[in-house]
């Protein structure tokens, strides 16, 4: 999707030497020690495939993406990319979440390693009962919806959450080495590049390699959206009721997901006719699947906002939609450059999409205080649990949620929910890192050094073998 024009903001896409513009002025160094720090943005992202060994970064084609594993020299580029990109996303954040109510930094770490020891089972399923192109398909169809957490915070964790803080959570730990647990790398890498190439379909698999685009809808679905837009001037009465329910029911989307931003999908930009920009905003308020969101039992699925940002209204420099849905400007704050909008429902995970509604924005009172009493109810359950009880949430919120809707898609849900597999189950071995965490502050001081600064995501060697699976523990 090309934009045409002269703002600054398009020399961004449309200059092939263009750097982009840096949120920190921080450097990335990673596993590249003596040599030149790495940056964010358009210019990090070249600097990292320049210094990669195969081609496993540049666009690809269906039939390598359908190949059965990654070379060794494809998981470490892969391993040093995706080590990049979490730092990249921090750098745009500028913060990492510590909450004075839930236990997330206890919680992450923990379903990072989670992830790593139990998705290969599961992935492997899927991949069985649909091959490696139904994997590619359940990736394609976020192109013809809204409203589904099959989305990049979901995509992008298959590869950097479970593979890469999971493994290196696990070396920081010294629980694994750097050559163990090749098979399994093997197999989250392939089952997150067949879901992201199948969702792009434009060869690369990470919004930061098109400049951090993610235009992924087809004409269809931006045109049925637009259908529903409205036009409004900042100040205007539907200017501050499209704000403000864009605020509240984010806020809960963020709360029923435990502090994380696994509630939140943004999509886009999408350049408009007139100049604008689109982003489709996929706000989840009620998984069905928590126990404790039975407060968000009145209120649907998720919420969709269709955004539309005049550019000039606010000099926008650069926009970036990262790897995590979420959607950063240069100038940071967007809002005074909204001009337009629409807000859509879909009822539960499944609706079909031609059972999705709009809303008019003289009709949402009624939510708002559904979702404004769902959040202070969920405040009520949340500050009564003991600190046990709101870590094995956490660990859900983000074990359970971020395979979740592949394995609903694949048919496969309600059978890994049978004894045989006890998907909701703690690995033994995690469940006893529950005791190692916070020990010798790993949590606090190890874990942001060897994740969060790219020094602990070790390379396979060049003697590693992709047979290397669970052997024995001696």
């Amino acid at each position: 999707m090309s934009a045409t024009g002269n703002a600054e903001y398009l020399k961004r896409w449309n200059d092939a030497g263009d750097e982009g513009l840096r949120f920190q002025n921080l450097e990335y160094i990673g596993n590249f020690k003596g040599m030149p720090g790495v940056p964010d943005g358009i210019l990090g992202d070249r600097m990292m495939r320049e210094r990669a060994k195969s081609g496993v970064l540049e666009k690809v084609t269906k039939e390598e993406v359908l190949k059965d594993e990654f070379t060794i020299d494809e998981l470490n580029d892969l391993n040093n990319y995706l080590a990049w990109n979490i730092w990249d996303v921090l750098v745009m954040r500028a913060t990492e979440g510590v909450s004075g109510m839930i236990p997330r930094q206890e919680y992450e770490i923990l379903s990072f390693m989670q992830e790593f020891y139990r998705y290969p089972q599961f992935m492997r399923m899927m991949t069985d009962n649909l091959g490696a192109e139904g994997i590619m398909n359940i990736g394609a169809s976020a192109r013809k919806e809204i409203g589904t957490k099959i989305n990049c915070v979901h995509d992008w964790c298959l590869g950097a959450v479970a593979f890469g803080m999971g493994r290196c959570g696990l070396l920081a730990l010294e629980a694994i080495g750097p050559d163990d647990y090749v098979e399994e790398s093997n197999i989250i890498l392939k089952f997150m590049q067949r879901v992201l190439w199948g969702k792009r379909q434009d060869g690369y698999i990470l919004n930061s390699q098109d400049r951090y685009r993610c235009q992924i809808h087809d004409q269809s679905i931006i045109d049925q959206v637009m259908g529903q837009t409205v036009d409004f001037e900042e100040g205007s009465e539907d200017f501050r009721r499209f704000t403000n329910f864009n605020a509240t029911a984010e806020l809960l989307a963020f709360f029923d997901h435990y502090d994380c931003r696994l509630g939140l999908g943004d999509t886009g930009p999408y350049p408009l006719p007139d100049g604008r920009l689109l982003i489709i905003r996929d706000l989840f308020v009620n998984e069905e699947v928590y126990h404790w969101s039975d407060v968000c039992d009145e209120l649907p699925h998720c919420y969709t906002l269709a955004v539309i940002v005049d550019p000039d209204k606010f000099g926008l420099d650069e926009i970036r939609v990262n790897d995590i849905s979420t959607t950063f400007t240069i100038p940071k704050n967007y809002i005074p450059g909204i001009t337009g909008g629409a807000i859509f429902v879909r009822d539960k995970w499944d609706t079909p999409m031609g059972e999705v509604y709009p809303l008019k924005l003289t009709e949402l009172e009624p939510h708002l205080e559904k979702i404004r009493t769902a959040t202070v109810k969920m405040y009520d359950k949340t500050i009564r649990m003991p600190r046990r009880e709101l870590l094995t949430n956490g660990i859900w919120s983000y074990y359970v949620d971020m395979l979740l809707p592949y394995l609903r898609k694949a048919g496969i849900w309600e059978e890994v929910n049978t004894p045989k597999y006890d998907y909701w189950e703690i690995d033994q071995r995690v469940a006893n890192y529950y005791y190692e965490i916070t020990k010798r502050n790993f949590v606090q001081v190890t874990v942001p050094q060897k994740i969060f600064s790219g020094e602990g995501y070790l390379p396979f060697s060049a003697n590693a073998d992709l047979r290397s699976s669970k052997y024995a523990w001696i």
